[in-house]
């Protein structure tokens, strides 16, 4: 902005370091900013090539989600090979594999409802049961497995 500029040359000129701050303190910061923005940009890059897998996983039956585990976790390790950003903070991958162990556990809690479960027919509660614990089964293998693929690279 035309301000911040002004702001940068009285401050070069002068070499003021107004409440503490120098124009290296700024520039520091500045070049944090745009290290974190250019991350943040990478990672929106990437995880929205897994927007479909992200949409079956939040709104999908436990069956979809079963399904789509595979195409996520794969795309979830391409984007660890391919992108400089993220494959350089592994904190950011799990907080990723963390957010979506969460959905798929609310998914099956909420399917396997205590409250609601006993209610529908045994066949029908049994099979959704079934469905809860393959789709966690399923997540449990899958993840397990990008992982050790991660780390033999």
């Amino acid at each position: 902005m035309p301000q911040v500029k002004k702001i940068i040359n009285v401050m070069q000129m002068n070499n003021e370091k107004p409440d503490g701050y120098s124009l290296d303190s700024y520039n520091t910061a500045y070049n944090n900013f745009q290290k974190q923005h250019a991350q943040a940009k990478d990672f929106v890059k990437f995880l929205n090539t897994l927007y479909r897998q992200f949409k079956n996983i939040h709104m999908g039956e436990l069956q979809t989600i079963e399904e789509t585990l595979p195409s996520l976790l794969t795309g979830l390790k391409l984007i660890w090979t391919i992108s400089r950003h993220i494959n350089q903070n592994e904190s950011k991958m799990e907080d990723i594999l963390e957010a979506i162990s969460n959905e798929i556990c609310d998914k099956v809690k909420a399917q396997i409802d205590v409250t609601k479960i006993f209610k529908k027919k045994p066949e029908v509660a049994i099979k959704i049961i079934k469905q809860g614990m393959s789709v966690l089964e399923k997540w449990k293998k899958e993840y397990d497995a990008t992982k050790r693929d991660i780390e033999q690279q």
